[in-house]
């Protein structure tokens, strides 16, 4: 029988690696939702609120599919794990790919 406790502990590499997975997902869905935001030609307000729900969308996607919806199983801290430590890093990449690609549309 497996002693509960030590059911409980995480390993850091493989804490690691899941944060590395999580955050070439959250890396790539930004900037193909930030291109889809200029082929949309959406402006102000209707871009950030893109990728507001484009980014929590992904976040939950992943935590359901890819954590079987138990992402403290695979996060020391789930919700800062998973959507704000790279927050503001998505947003720059996706205003980045969102500002390019309407420039080259309009």
């Amino acid at each position: 029988m497996a002693n509960p406790v030590s059911a409980d502990i995480l390993s850091s590499r493989s804490v690691s690696f899941n944060k590395k997975r999580l955050l070439y997902v959250h890396d790539i869905t930004s900037l193909v939702f930030g291109c889809g935001a200029g082929i949309l030609q959406l402006e102000s307000l209707q871009g950030f609120i893109m990728f507001a729900v484009s980014y929590l969308s992904i976040s939950a996607i992943f935590a359901m599919r890819l954590c079987k919806f138990e992402p403290s199983k695979y996060f020391q801290n789930p919700v800062q794990d998973i959507i704000l430590t790279s927050l503001f890093r998505e947003l720059a990449g996706f205003v980045m790919a969102w500002t390019f690609t309407y420039a080259l549309l309009s």
